[in-house]
């Protein structure tokens, strides 16, 4: 077993010797001089191997975490941050809870949109300044303890209202749009839905869009459309009951070749001559919320139903940015999306922590016979105690790094930064994927308990994966990472450059990570090489043969950037090296 781990380095340059060869024999002379660049950084590389082993000593003896020894706890910090914001946000939290559980089992679509429309009427729970990016502090709070609390329907229901809808229509729209949301939905309690995701697209949501906006200059409006079946609007969550609907399509400009300028915002009145809505087949559960299938035939919009905060049409029939330095992206249209994924993951771990406390109350309950005359509590199994001891020290940090998501993300300028985006989708994938691994864990360590009706397990979690496959499917989300990892390093002059730092991963070791660092960026050079010369669908098919080297290099990124966020601060507690330990080390 040692001899083992003396030569991982050795068995790593083995491999890049391997890749070159088979470079040089499958594509001949064409890639002489790439390989002849290469095989120059492999006596560099093969310098810095042996280097390597010398601190592999020095790694097997620093990466033992001794958690026993480590004295420094973050759950205090924890604690004290929860009590400082039940303080500030706890009156809010419970009157949203409180209104929400008026909604009766089994309510039907408008009893339950009824329930929705008494939340948002009630001020001293939300206003529009809430919805405010700056300003979002009590949007996510109750995201994050008010999921296990609610029906999950009306939970749903709930965020595609406040984020999706209402947080649109407030960050992206004119002064006039914010008024108009504060008057026909706060003041009068009108629903609104969320319309991007569409029957073509389906996990693609966002990445195809079809539906489109062609402004018509003569007539100062636009005609809304969806052009094919592929194009329908699809799980629009709240779509019946809804009067108004933020609508994602193309904005097509006038001229002899029209201009597409890609996706942009619109205010819908659902009521409009042209809008149909469907009602899609009945789920496994959350049935009071109704999800609609909405296509529209040619729908007039006013000139002014753009979202016009960061772009608008003039009386001339122009496309206009509110201020040239800030250009329009998907991304600002999007940012929703965002929002919404730092909100169901800090709602995944706070659901998670709600099954936690139920199993400890139940096993602290449960007796276990251990001898002939004696019983042990199942809360003092061994097992037991280090599994719950796991769990709830890896949400204390998960908890923590969507905190910080959320200050970073309500101070972050208007261009949101592609590292901010990218740290989001970290925590989107890990916090819903956690939470997922962990309720089986539990699950399977209660034994028939998990049975019951009255049981914390049922039907009703399945809302963790309502939150995996909504706001961007989390595999898509994993994809997409590494799709833009692969961008930035897809040139010769990186790919050397990657190379080179490979076993500079393992000589620094810092935070004792080495090891992991040169695992992800060594499964990142496969890659790189499995997709050199490949071009049109060769290359698509070589990315759909690679899921497997995909996956591993996402879940490798994702860890490795939540840990490399937190470690400065919280490296010398037990909880992180708990997370260390069981999510850090295996990679």
């Amino acid at each position: 077993k040692n001899l083992h781990k003396s030569t991982t380095s050795l068995v790593y340059l083995t491999h890049f010797l391997s890749f070159f060869l088979y470079l040089f024999i499958y594509n001949n002379l064409k890639m002489f001089f790439t390989v002849l660049y290469y095989l120059i950084i492999v006596l560099l590389v093969i310098i810095f191997g042996f280097m390597s082993l010398y601190f592999f000593r020095i790694y097997q003896r620093d990466s033992k975490i001794n958690i026993k020894k480590n004295k420094k706890l973050l759950s205090p910090l924890s604690e004290k941050l929860d009590i400082e914001e039940e303080k500030l946000y706890g009156k809010q939290l419970k009157a949203f809870i409180d209104t929400g559980n008026n909604q009766q089992n089994g309510a039907s679509y408008d009893e339950s949109a009824e329930v929705g429309v008494s939340i948002i009427s009630n001020h001293d729970i939300f206003t529009v300044n809430d919805l405010i990016r700056k300003n979002s502090k009590v949007l996510f709070y109750i995201h994050r303890h008010a999921a296990y609390d609610m029906e999950g329907g009306l939970a749903i229901r709930m965020t595609v209202q406040l984020n999706l809808f209402g947080g649109s229509v407030a960050n992206l729209g004119s002064k006039e749009q914010i008024q108009f949301l504060q008057e026909e939905i706060f003041d009068k309690g009108n629903l609104g839905c969320f319309a991007l995701t569409e029957r073509g697209a389906g996990v693609l949501s966002g990445l195809v869009v079809e539906t489109t906006a062609t402004y018509i200059k003569d007539e100062e409006h636009f005609v809304l459309h969806s052009p094919t079946v592929s194009s329908e609007k699809i799980w629009i969550s709240s779509g019946l009951m809804a009067k108004y609907a933020v609508v994602i399509a193309r904005l097509i400009l006038p001229g002899n070749e029209k201009e597409d300028l890609g996706p942009h915002a619109f205010l819908v009145d659902l009521t409009t001559d042209g809008v149909k809505r469907t009602d899609m087949d009945r789920k496994v559960d959350f049935n009071p919320l109704d999800n609609a299938i909405i296509s529209f035939d040619n729908v007039i919009l006013p000139r002014k139903s753009i979202l016009s905060g960061i772009s608008y049409i003039d009386e001339d029939g122009n496309y206009q940015l509110v201020d040239e330095s800030n250009p329009f992206s998907f991304v600002v249209v999007a940012q929703r999306l965002l929002s919404g994924r730092i909100c169901i993951s800090g709602a995944a771990i706070s659901y998670l922590d709600h099954i936690v406390k139920i199993v400890e109350d139940y096993s602290s309950k449960r007796p276990i016979i251990t001898g002939r005359d004696e019983t042990t509590q199942l809360s003092e199994m061994s097992f037991m105690k280090d599994k719950l001891e796991k769990i709830k020290s890896i949400s204390i940090v998960l908890n923590q790094y969507v905190r910080l998501l959320e200050e970073e993300f309500m101070s972050a300028p208007d261009n949101i930064p592609a590292d901010l985006v990218d740290k989001i989708a970290c925590a989107k994938v890990v916090c819903i994927e956690y939470a997922l691994r962990a309720l089986v864990e539990l699950k399977e360590s209660v034994g028939s308990y998990c049975l019951f009706e009255h049981s914390c397990f049922g039907v009703k979690n399945d809302l963790l994966y309502v939150f995996r496959f909504a706001e961007g499917d989390s595999n898509i989300l994993s994809q997409k990472m590494v799709r833009d990892i692969l961008k930035k390093k897809a040139s010769l002059p990186a790919m050397l450059q990657h190379l080179v730092s490979l076993p500079l991963s393992l000589i620094k070791n810092k935070d004792n990570v080495g090891l992991q660092k040169l695992s992800f960026d060594f499964d990142l050079l496969k890659l790189l090489l499995r997709f050199s010369n490949k071009k049109g669908s060769e290359k698509m098919k070589c990315w759909f043969d690679s899921h497997e080297l995909i996956s591993s290099v996402a879940r490798k990124h994702t860890l490795l950037t939540i840990h490399d966020t937190l470690h400065a601060k919280h490296s010398e507690t037990k909880e992180f090296n708990i997370f260390k330990k069981y999510l850090i080390n295996p990679l």
